[in-house]
């Protein structure tokens, strides 16, 4: 069994050449990096600098194309590239017999993400998704109380999320940035896909949904910088996603109610209320008025800010191909489509202005995208 993975990498931007670095350094020690696409002449030359620890030098592809004509020079690809891109680098990988770690989203799209899965599934490859968030402290002790039924049965959920103050200056930093033809979309489909991610991870799908977004509601472009987004699940619990990246003053905010426990997580210092009894058994069976035979007991966890978990990211997949265990993976694919079809759901719904039932047709999402893509 080999100690190591080759990995080729395509995207040489800010996380991309951060990836590079973290392998060729060394921090990564089951991934070595043979093989890096660089097009600008400023890439190639970073690139041509790149020396692993080792005094292994990564061969420079002058792109996808000359990547995948020396497919032999490696075992997998990360992609890091502009996401409407991602679909066709995974899948040309997948058949050539390639596994794939991809940054997040899958794509710009529900079926782009179902195609990525199909191709990884039809040539059993091992298929990761750089989600990071899922190795978050914080997120870890939810998941796990939810897990437990420490909550009991969920009924109300909200975020409020303004953590990503964006200016004019960084929506013109990229052509693709910020538009339906380049990105797919605004900022639920760029900053909310690690929050909407973390939303279907911890709670699971919604039944339907209904988003009301203003689209430009401060910038002159088409597309999302706010969104409110009221969910409902099969068992009637609901929830609210507020997303916005114009608020000049950030809250981070995710607050879950349950029969049996109240969790408020603001940044990263944890509230938990425990109720002595279930709060459904309280209401049927307590002869008052409110809460005068309730007690409430509070804890509270300060989680601080943790190391970035990239290079964790990076080894689970790599341990993934190297062992042949896809169930190991932290954020395995196939999960993508989930971030996805909230994303494209909530679209949808507000361009037709009607609540959306899950799953989202991705047929009919696509035309609709189509539609908006030719007016802008």
């Amino acid at each position: 069994m080999a100690e190591k993975i080759r990995v080729a990498l395509v995207g040489v931007g800010v996380m991309g050449s951060k990836y590079a670095d973290m392998i060729v350094s060394g921090e990564v020690k089951n991934m070595s990096l043979t093989g890096i696409v660089a097009r600008k002449p400023e890439a190639r030359e970073w690139a041509n600098g790149l020396i692993s620890t080792d005094g292994l030098k990564p061969t420079v592809y002058s792109d996808i194309d000359d990547m995948f004509a020396n497919s032999d020079d490696y075992d997998a690809v990360i992609i890091v590239t502009p996401h409407k891109t991602h679909e066709e680098i995974a899948v040309r990988a997948f058949e050539l017999g390639k596994h794939v770690l991809c940054d997040k989203p899958a794509g710009a799209s529900v079926s782009q993400a179902e195609r990525m899965t199909a191709a990884a599934k039809e040539h059993d490859k091992v298929y990761g998704m750089i989600f990071h968030q899922h190795r978050y402290p914080k997120y870890m002790h939810i998941k796990n109380a939810l897990d437990n039924g420490e909550l009991g049965e969920l009924k109300r959920i909200m975020v409020v999320n303004s953590r990503y103050f964006r200016t004019a200056h960084y929506h013109k930093s990229g052509s693709w940035r910020s538009s339906w033809n380049g990105e797919g979309g605004g900022a639920l489909i760029n900053q909310g896909a690690h929050i909407l991610d973390m939303w279907q991870w911890l709670f699971g799908m919604p039944q339907k949904l209904y988003a009301d977004i203003p689209f430009g509601k401060y910038n002159d472009f088409k597309v999302d910088d706010e969104a409110t987004v009221q969910m409902r699940y099969a068992n009637g619990a609901t929830g609210v996603f507020m997303l916005t990246t114009g608020e000049a003053v950030w809250q981070e905010r995710l607050e879950i109610v349950g029969t049996k426990a109240r969790m408020l997580l603001e940044d990263d210092t944890l509230h938990i209320y425990k109720y002595s009894m279930d709060s459904t058994e309280y209401i049927a069976t307590q002869n008052v008025n409110s809460r005068e035979n309730l007690s409430v007991e509070e804890e509270i966890i300060d989680f601080g800010k943790a190391k970035e978990p990239y290079v964790e990211m990076l080894e689970n997949f790599a341990d993934a191909v190297i062992t042949g265990d896809k169930s190991i993976l932290i954020s395995p694919g196939e999960k993508a489509v989930n971030q996805l079809m909230l994303t494209n759901a909530a679209y949808y719904s507000a361009w037709k202005g009607v609540p959306v039932e899950l799953p989202l047709d991705a047929a009919e999402y696509d035309e609709a995208f189509s539609k908006q893509c030719s007016m802008e």
